[in-house]
């Protein structure tokens, strides 16, 4: 059965429209061999792209001469959009605004949201992303059950994509990674620094690739200090409240075992609020008896009681990386897969239960 190649036409076009922006009128463009190359892709494919940029009097096509620039795509508006599920998050909100920040002092850059009902996901994966949502889509729905079909398909739409939280990392992908293992290690050495060896990791989101991986980097680090610690599973779905179901899942641990730990991690600002909630409930206090480490910054960090110490996206550096990333595509270059580690915020929520040394 023939290939269906028009997902690959679609998104060679939109590549190569970008890169049409970086050259004027009357310019030879690239060779047949120089963009098969640089797209990966074959010369069929690169016919029919080139055939549609022609139709649109962007191109002119010489045989046996080269293919000229005729008129440069409008550069007055590149449209920038975020993609993630319609859900109340601090996190994404905080986010969204540095986003909105940085790109729209990008000279023609229109930045704008589109939210995914919960449950709709995939819907919208495969049914929207086209040139009609924008230029560029930063994507941040945590792809926990994507197949190598998925990435395939997504590859092949015909806007530039850029994965964001997803930590898909393959040929071709545009994606910024930060390094969750990163940010569990982080969290698990903050602790033992601090004399913590009775520990134990909240597992309050849903149990997508970035948690899984976060969960994995804190537990790793923690064995090969000897350190085994105990896993609370809150069993948190897509689209319930975090803050209710680690609430729940804490306060019934503490009145089954009590406090048999002195540290924890947990994932997100949101869920340890729920936290906090299940320990004073109970007549415990942090960080007193308990002390807590959540894996993200947001505003709401600085105003738990007490504020919450966290290991978190280094926001500034993972916006001015995003930014460049999707510079380099409006210009015909690789965004690639750019990393950008966590930053380890210290608050009042973890207890130094390390030895005082008595004064001479």
């Amino acid at each position: 059965m023939p290939k269906d190649i028009q997902p690959e036409i679609r998104r060679l076009y939109g590549k190569l429209r970008a890169a049409l922006t970086d050259h004027a009128p009357g310019d030879r463009f690239f060779s047949y061999q120089t963009l098969i190359g640089r797209f990966r892709t074959s010369r069929r494919a690169l016919e029919q792209a080139l055939a549609r940029l022609e139709a649109e009097e962007l191109i002119r096509i010489e045989p046996q001469v080269g293919i000229f620039v005729r008129k440069r795509p409008d550069p007055a508006v590149r449209r920038i959009v975020v993609v993630h599920s319609d859900w109340p998050s601090e996190y994404w909100q905080t986010l969204d605004a540095k986003f909105e920040e940085a790109f729209s002092a990008l000279p023609g850059c229109v930045f704008s949201r589109a939210l995914i009902p919960p449950g709709k996901e995939r819907e919208f994966l495969f049914g929207r992303l086209n040139r009609e949502l924008g230029d560029v889509a930063l994507l941040t729905y945590a792809f926990s059950d994507c197949t190598q079909q998925d990435v395939a398909r997504l590859l092949s739409c015909e806007i530039p994509l850029v994965f964001l939280e997803n930590h898909i990392s393959c040929d071709g992908v545009n994606a910024i990674d930060s390094e969750p293992e990163y940010t569990g290690m982080l969290a698990a050495d903050s602790l033992l620094r601090n004399g913590h060896r009775k520990i134990a990791a909240i597992v309050s989101e849903p149990a997508d690739l970035c948690v899984r991986r976060e969960t994995g980097g804190f537990v790793a680090y923690l064995q090969l200090h000897g350190i085994r610690p105990q896993i609370i599973n809150c069993r948190h779905h897509t689209g319930e409240s975090s803050m209710i179901t680690t609430e729940k899942a804490v306060y019934r641990h503490l009145r089954q075992h009590g406090a048999i730990f002195t540290g924890c991690f947990v994932q997100g600002v949101f869920a340890t609020n729920g936290l906090y909630q299940a320990v004073h409930s109970l007549g415990y206090s942090i960080p007193g008896d308990i002390s807590v480490i959540a894996n993200s910054e947001v505003p709401s960090a600085a105003r738990c009681d007490p504020p919450l110490t966290t290991v978190a996206r280094d926001f500034d550096g993972y916006v001015r990386e995003v930014r460049a990333g999707v510079e380099n595509l409006f210009s015909g270059k690789p965004f690639g897969i750019r990393r950008v580690p966590s930053l380890l915020i210290e608050r009042a929520s973890v207890k130094n239960l390390n030895p005082q040394q008595k004064g001479g």
